[in-house]
């Protein structure tokens, strides 16, 4: 199979944070928190950003979503691996409220988990860490098998950093379809699109955009061998099947905004 090479996210657009209190992965660390008085917490905040989300998205992204038909009996009968790429600040907030009742845990880069307020959010809307060490996957493994077992879903960003209104896909990484295939959980991908807005004709600010949020076809991961080993060759093949269909789609539905 023909791998296209994708750019790498220029250093210039990553967003940096500051302020940070680093995680100690050496201790013993709970990444994921499902206890049931972590969710009398929890629930009302997820609710509160469910509808803050709802209401941002729709009066000023105008968001839609479309085909999610597609996927929706699977993701009601077992846990599935969503991935997306990463063009807002906001988008895996709305992923969430899109996917709501059922529970989204999202995965996020160690250092945004290490701002000390903001990691707070981000646990009360069931956000995780992805330690940046070489045994990160490996750490994460256990936990997301155990939520993808209670039929809940989790969410990878395959890019790995936002690049904010982007509609470039950049280079995958491996660790959403290796979990996919260790766990042999369904991989839902989902490709934001952004169209520029206008109001009589004229361009409105760059921030103020239409999204739109696309399901594509559930990818089953295969069967892992007898050695519980996951060839490399496999987890590209998965990841080159998502980046192409997000790249796709993001043209076809471009090509359709510059005929309107």
């Amino acid at each position: 199979m023909e791998v296209k090479i994708r750019p790498e996210i220029p250093e210039e657009r990553i967003i940096g944070v500051n302020n940070v209190k680093k995680i100690d992965f050496q201790k013993p660390y709970r990444f994921i928190y499902d206890q049931w008085w972590f969710n009398a917490i929890s629930i009302p905040c997820y609710l509160l950003a469910f509808f803050i989300a709802q209401v941002c998205s729709f009066f000023f992204l105008g968001l839609k979503t479309v085909d999610r038909k597609k996927v929706r009996k699977l993701m009601r009968k077992k846990g599935c691996i969503v991935v997306s790429n990463h063009c807002h600040y906001f988008d895996t907030v709305f992923a969430s409220a899109i996917i709501f009742p059922k529970r989204l845990h999202v995965s996020v880069v160690q250092r945004n988990f290490e701002v000390p307020v903001a990691r707070t959010i981000l646990r009360l809307l069931y956000a995780f860490p992805i330690p940046s060490s070489s045994c990160g996957l490996k750490m994460i493994t256990n936990p997301v098998g155990k939520v993808l077992k209670k039929k809940q879903h989790v969410m990878f960003l395959p890019e790995g950093n936002l690049v904010y209104l982007s509609q470039t896909i950049y280079r995958f990484k491996l660790g959403a379809f290796q979990q996919a295939c260790f766990h042999q959980a369904p991989v839902i991908p989902i490709v934001y699109v952004l169209k520029r807005r206008k109001f009589f004709g004229k361009e409105m600010p760059e921030h103020w955009v239409k999204m739109i949020c696309v399901f594509g076809d559930p990818i089953i991961p295969p069967l892992m061998n007898n050695y519980n080993e996951i060839p490399k060759e496999v987890l590209v093949k998965m990841s080159e099947q998502v980046a192409n269909w997000m790249e796709r789609t993001i043209e076809r539905y471009q090509e359709k905004f510059n005929r309107a």
